[in-house]
């Protein structure tokens, strides 16, 4: 169980941290929002193995421990899908006030821009060229956003398995420390009953011995 703590206290800290990058403005990425977005869902399955690892706690303790740490856990991510939800909504306006800017802007300068000969025999105009160059860096911003996006969800799968293996490595643990108990149970079942049986044939012998010794007396002495 600790290992699963530590894990999910790892995965606030990551998602503090970005969260502080996109509402500072230091970074607004495709890819910072798809690696929120991944972790968030990492942290929520977290939570739940560690949420079902504390109900199967023995000890009384421990398992109130567990599930006080469970619902700080369900505080903290609550929080941060409020939070990252605000922070997209907003990045949203912004975005979509930019866009209005930029079309606004094109507009502008298509109406200003002087008209061609319609002999000219060159028909790239500098506006025509700044779109072009426009168009492939969106295009590239988009592939690279993407790229990362893809990166990000990977390295979430890769935790995923890495936590899924620590998971089954402790219950493998378990299984063999209750195998090994009940081996050393049986053992010690297997001895009393041994036991038994010896301590009945030696009944068996004395009340043998006693009749005999009982006949000898009846019959040599009287």
């Amino acid at each position: 169980m600790n290992s699963l703590y530590n894990h999910a206290l790892k995965q606030v800290n990551a998602l503090q941290r970005d969260l502080g990058k996109f509402q500072s403005g230091e970074d607004t990425s495709v890819a910072l929002q798809g690696q929120i977005a991944a972790t968030v869902n990492a942290f929520k399955r977290s939570i739940d193995d560690y949420d079902a690892m504390a109900k199967k706690e023995m000890i009384d303790v421990k398992r109130e421990k567990a599930f006080s740490r469970v619902t700080k856990f369900r505080e903290d991510y609550d929080s941060i899908t409020r939070n990252f939800a605000q922070l997209k909504s907003r990045e949203e306006q912004l975005s979509h006030g930019r866009n209005r800017a930029q079309l606004l802007e094109r507009r502008q300068s298509r109406m200003t821009a002087p008209v061609e000969h319609p002999y000219q025999t060159n028909s790239s105009s500098p506006y025509l060229q700044q779109a072009h160059a426009i168009r492939e860096r969106d295009f590239a911003q988009r592939t690279g956003a993407q790229l990362d996006d893809m990166l990000h969800q990977g390295k979430a799968a890769l935790d995923d398995l890495f936590h899924q293996r620590t998971s089954l490595k402790s219950t493998q643990r378990k299984m063999l420390d209750a195998a090994n108990t009940l081996g050393l149970s049986r053992n010690v079942i297997q001895l009393i009953e041994r036991r038994s049986t010896q301590d009945k044939w030696i009944f068996y012998a004395g009340v043998c011995i006693t009749m005999l010794a009982m006949w000898a007396i009846v019959h040599y002495l009287t």
